[in-house]
């Protein structure tokens, strides 16, 4: 019994080092820039469906999603207060290669979720040089506004060299999102 687990503990680590598991060097060759799309204020009662971006590099990863009030960018003009809320969560984290195609990312970060009423009676208009946009005032109430450490994990899927997957589980966030590797394009 002794010589069979030993024979399947040696195959396994000889396959593993085959594999090249835990291969960082992979890592200092990345430069990765893409967006996500998720639930971010998850377990809190101002949730909603937010967007945001994220970024690798050399390993570590940035991340950023915001859900912004509902009524504030709503074009039509009424005598109406919306009680509306905001989330956002900012990430970082460091990629551990377990293959080349397979990355696990510890994250860390925090997130922060307000709670405003938006004044459909104003409007206002910020021109640009190529676009402008139009906005309703938005006022955060201050005593509703929370802090949060955020922490979970991820993974990273790259089935192809020029992009990869990514899947971000935190306690205060669940989002998926797409990145573009920046230095494979070169190769």
């Amino acid at each position: 019994m002794k010589k069979a687990l030993f024979t399947i503990l040696f195959l396994s680590l000889a396959l593993a080092a085959n594999a090249q598991m835990f291969d960082f060097v992979d890592n200092t060759h990345r430069f990765e820039l893409g967006f996500n799309v998720g639930e971010v204020g998850t377990t809190t009662p101002y949730a909603g469906i937010g967007v945001g971006v994220n970024a690798v590099i050399s390993g570590f990863h940035l991340d950023f999603i915001i859900d912004g009030p509902d009524h504030k960018y709503d074009n039509h003009v009424n005598d109406s207060l919306y009680e509306d809320c905001e989330a956002f969560a900012i990430n970082a984290g460091y990629q551990v290669p377990i293959f080349r195609w397979l990355r696990v990312i510890p994250i860390v970060g925090y997130c922060q979720t307000n709670e405003g009423v938006t004044d459909a009676s104003t409007i206002n208009i910020e021109n640009h040089e190529y676009s402008s946009s139009i906005y309703h005032d938005y006022n955060v109430i201050p005593e509703s506004r929370r802090h949060y450490f955020n922490y979970g994990g991820g993974i990273s899927i790259q089935p192809l060299k020029w992009f990869s997957i990514n899947a971000i589980c935190t306690k205060y966030a669940i989002y998926g999102g797409i990145s573009i590797d920046m230095l494979s394009f070169g190769n």
